[in-house]
């Protein structure tokens, strides 16, 4: 589930480094957010997709209508 749907970002693992050296295991999770957008074909689809993408524009959010 932890998948941008545009770039594909997932979690990546790393260690977190202390002033004396020592390493304790860490995770980096992108900043996804749960948005609609709309496909090439023109339907609507409610997918995970991460802020940097948003940002870029790479997305076409899809507009809400309300009465």
């Amino acid at each position: 589930m932890a998948r941008c749907y545009v770039c594909g970002k997932t979690t990546k693992f790393g260690k977190s480094v202390t002033f004396s050296a020592e390493q304790n295991s860490r995770t980096f999770k992108p900043n996804l957010q749960k948005v609609k957008i709309v496909l090439e074909d023109g339907t609507v689809k409610r997918v995970y997709v991460c802020t940097k993408c948003l940002k870029a524009g790479k997305v076409v959010k899809a507009v809400s209508v309300r009465d």
